[in-house]
Order: C-alpha cells, then structure tokens, then sequence
C-alpha cells in the first residue's frame, strides 16, 4: 500500500532539529506579475537555515485573498513541518482569523466561501539528504557540482499544462492531498558539498524545463535581485509566462 502524505511527514518530522545540514539558503528572488506592483505578489516562502526548512507557495490568482493562504501555509510548515487533518485545520483557522467575512461585499463573501487556493514546496533538510514535498506546481531542481540530477514534481514542461493539485481553504477539499504521497527523498550519498536546491514557481520552472542543463546555466549566474528581474523582464518577452515569480536556492 502506497504511505499517506500524512504518515510520511508524521515519522520524520521528529527528526528534523537544528543544525542538520550545512546547507544554507543562497539567495531569493520574487518578482510579480507586475513589476511595479509588488504588493499584488501572490507568492510567499519561508526559510529556517538553521531548521534546515524551507517553503515556497504561489497562491491562486483566482481564488479568494490567496496570498494570504500562501503565506499562512509557509509560515506553519516552518514552524510545524507535519502535514496531517490537524495541520490542515490548524492553517485554516490561522486564514479565517485573519479575514472578517461580515465587513466583505456579498460578491466578495462568495468568493471567500468558494476557498482560497495554493502550492506549497517544501524542503526538509537532514543530517543524510533532504526530503522534498511538492503539493502542486511549484518545482524543484537538484544539481551536484553544477549537473542537474533530479526534478519534482515534473521532469517535462508539456505537465504544467495539467490543472495542479491545490491546497484549499475549504478543507474536505484537500482530502485527496491528504491521502496521496507527494514527497520523496534525496540522499546525499557521501558528501553534501557541491549539492545545491534551487526551489522556484511554476513560470520559471516550465521555462527552465524546455532546456534544463542550458538554461540551469543561465539561473546559476543570477546573484542579485536586480538581475533577476532583468532576466524575468527578458524572459517574458521571450516567452516565458507572465505570472509571479519565485527562486529560492540552498547550498
């Protein structure tokens, strides 16, 4: 029988503690579907380097105040990393109190009631590897020494196309979620040096997927945020889908 995302974060979260790994996080870039106006940024991640935690969530821009799901999904799996039916009830709650439905617009209220909607990314560093949850879109690239080894959830770019498995507000809706397995393991065999985890949403991952080892070049070579827009700015008009955007890298 396949584990339940449940059972598998369940039995290792306990070994999660600080100073697993000397992995650290490397730089975060963001930059909206908008660039003047950031605010709108419907992306949120959370970072603990010293936990070895890191989360990144791209709220759905259709849904109902999704940047504030994403941003409460990031914020609790950092300090809880343990996706069960009570870390579920736990963020809705966190969500719900931070909205007054009665001061909303009827038009609104329907849309608050219909849920809010996210990805969440997550990875757990351990004192062998790191442990990888993909709940959605959002992608994560492994490289050793500069050669990508492994992508997840999508090894091809023609996936994006599919309608992503989505945290929900509205909790019977993520019952699916709750059953299936979305995590894996990497071990880092005999050494962690030369590893690095590059974290990002789903624009930049699709695009990075029609040539990965190029265009992993091309990332690599982002140091600042102001290259990072520039090369988003470029991106787009080559291409590349307008929407917020987020990289995360550790190593």
């Amino acid at each position: 029988m396949k584990p339940s995302l449940t059972s598998s974060i369940s039995a290792r979260a306990q070994a999660i503690c600080a100073d697993v790994s000397s992995m650290r996080l490397q730089r975060r870039f963001t930059i909206s579907k908008e660039w003047t106006e950031p605010h709108l940024n419907e992306d949120a991640s959370f970072v603990s380097s010293k936990r070895g935690l890191f989360a990144l969530s791209d709220g759905a821009s259709e849904s109902f105040a999704s940047r504030n799901w994403a941003r409460t999904l990031v914020s609790l799996f950092v300090r809880t990393p343990n996706l069960t039916w009570e870390w579920i009830d736990s963020a809705i709650k966190l969500y719900e109190g931070g909205i007054d439905r009665n001061a909303l617009s009827w038009s609104k209220q329907a849309s608050y009631d219909r849920g809010s909607f996210a990805t969440l990314l997550t990875v757990s560093l351990r004192e062998n590897g790191a442990e990888i949850m993909s709940i959605g879109d959002s992608l994560v690239v492994i490289e050793r020494n500069g050669v990508p080894e492994r992508t997840y959830p999508y090894q091809n770019p023609d996936e994006f196309a599919a309608r992503p498995l989505l945290l929900s507000t509205i909790k019977e809706r993520n019952a699916t979620i709750i059953k299936e397995d979305h995590t894996f393991f990497w071990p880092f065999e005999d050494d962690e040096a030369g590893v690095s985890i590059h974290m990002m949403t789903d624009a930049l991952g699709a695009w990075l997927l029609h040539d990965l080892t190029e265009r992993m070049r091309i990332i690599r070579g982002i140091r600042t945020q102001l290259e990072f827009e520039k090369f988003i700015t470029e991106a787009r008009t080559e291409g590349m889908r307008i929407d917020d955007t987020t990289l995360i890298t550790i190593g």
